[in-house]
């Protein structure tokens, strides 16, 4: 695991109360999961048409500087 996944999933943990408050819907997929990532999440609320618009302009973001990225970044189970 890279040093960005880790960082990644351990604000996911650490700070999922103002993600979940600025990125996605009220009905959203909510950020939290220890072994996630912020990206993951993201792209499950993108499969479910719940990200808020600064959710939506963070995911433009990624996608711009790699394409599909939140979506290939689901975690597969």
């Amino acid at each position: 695991m890279n040093e960005s996944s880790k960082a990644s999933k351990l604000l996911n943990l650490t700070q999922s109360d103002i993600l979940n408050k600025i990125l996605i819907t009220e009905t959203g997929i909510p950020f939290g999961g220890a072994e996630e990532t912020i990206s993951s999440v993201i792209g499950k609320n993108v499969l479910n048409n719940t990200l808020s618009p600064v959710g939506n302009l963070l995911n433009i973001i990624l996608n711009f500087f790699d394409p599909n990225h939140s979506i290939n970044s689901i975690k597969k189970n």
